[in-house]
This record gives C-alpha cells, structure tokens and sequence, in this order.
C-alpha cells in the first residue's frame, strides 16, 4: 500500500470538524477495521457542513465522492457495495442508523443516532418525510472556504454587526480576496475584523501583487514595524 505524504498543517484559515467526545472513548477504540472508521469520520464531516434541517447521507451519494472512497473502485458503481458495507458496520455498532428507499432499487439513507437523527428515520421508515436532493452539498463544496465559518473558527463569535460588516465586504471585494486577508491575519495573530479591512482597503487602493512581500520580515519585532497594518493589533 502506497503511503501518501501529508505536508503538515498551515496559519491558513482552515474549516474544524466537530466531532463528540464520546467517539473516542465509547466507539472509536473499538472500531478495528479501517473502511468502518472512514465511514464514521466521513458522514460527520459530510454532516458538519450541511445547513439542511435534516442531516443524511445515502449509499450512492457517499461512493461518489471519488476523492475520498476512490481507493475502493474506479466507479462509483464499484465502490457502493463496500461503501455500504462500511456504512452498515456504523449501523451495527450505533453509531448510525439506516431506512431503506421505498424503491427497490433505491439508496439506504443514513442518519447519526442522535435524538434529531432518529425522528428523521422514524418520519422516513413511515412516510411522512421524504429527502430532498438538494439538501445536502456535494463533497466539492465543503471545501470551499465560506468567510462566515471562517470567522467563527478563527476570529470570534460571528454577532449580527459582524456579519453585516462580512455581507458588506463580499460586495466591495472578491470573495478570494478577502479569504487571502483573513489568512493573513491568522498568519500574524491579529484576529480582528478591522485588520483584514485594511488589508482589503490597501489592496483596492494600492494593488493586490504587494501580499507577496507582506509575509516576510527577518524578526517578529522588524515585522510588527513594518507591518503597514500595525494601528490594528490589540
């Protein structure tokens, strides 16, 4: 088996996956094979991202996210008889739980067994619920970097008076822009709103080439002088 190198983590403003403590005392130190313990940590992160009112996952969904079950087939047809395989092994130990589709031929929904999750099995297995298609996002989208989660993950409590100021800002600036910004900041723990709007400002006004040079300086004392931005740290 091939190993794959992981460069390591960056200041890069990154999403957090919340997962709940009991996992690793009562599920995942028995969990002993590894395609159950992917299944596990894939529908939490597929759930940690989804603003659906209804988190759920099916079979056919899962196997084709190519990028993450990939290693199972080249098809998603191939890899969604061992993809549920690895779902129903959550199923058997509790973590999960799973209705099957009216439809023969349909998906196996699966929900997390939590108080939430087991209504919407109860409400699916006696039709008074139905899923919707578009109510969870495809794979590609959660890693997309969204400015509101950002903020709450690396800045502070998102207020109303934040996220008008963010609203604000994703009509002046790219939105790429604007996530560079916040990076920055991370980079020189200066986590304040008003910090990466000046870094937006002195893009708009003098050009966005000058972030090259912005991230270098030979001492965090000659950095902190020649940050242009200094006015803004606390």
């Amino acid at each position: 088996m091939t190993t794959t190198s992981f460069d390591g983590f960056s200041n890069e403003p990154v999403r957090w996956v919340p997962l709940p403590a009991p996992l690793f005392r009562a599920v995942i130190p028995h969990i002993e094979d590894v395609e159950e313990l992917r299944a596990v940590l894939y529908v939490f992160w597929r759930f940690a991202f989804s603003e659906a009112p209804v988190h759920y996952l099916t079979d056919a969904d899962a196997a084709a996210d190519e990028a993450y079950w990939g290693h199972l087939g080249p098809t998603a047809a191939q890899r969604r008889p061992r993809v549920r395989a690895a779902l129903d092994a959550a199923v058997q130990r509790g973590v999960l739980l799973a209705v099957d589709d009216a439809d023969p031929a349909g998906p196996r929904y699966y929900f997390l067994n939590s108080p939430k999750g087991r209504a919407a099995a109860e409400a699916l297995r006696s039709g008074r619920w139905h899923p919707q298609r578009d109510e969870l996002p495809p794979p590609e989208a959660l890693t997309t970097p969204n400015i509101f989660r950002l903020y709450e993950e690396n800045f502070g409590p998102l207020t109303p008076l934040i996220a008008d100021r963010l609203r604000d800002a994703l009509q002046r600036y790219p939105e790429p822009w604007i996530v560079e910004a916040m990076s920055l900041a991370v980079e020189r723990n200066a986590r304040h709103w008003r910090y990466v709007e000046a870094i937006l400002e002195r893009w708009t006004t003098e050009g966005r080439d000058d972030r090259r040079s912005e991230r270098h300086s030979a001492t965090p004392e000659a950095k902190y002088k020649r940050d242009p931005y200094a006015r803004f740290y606390e």
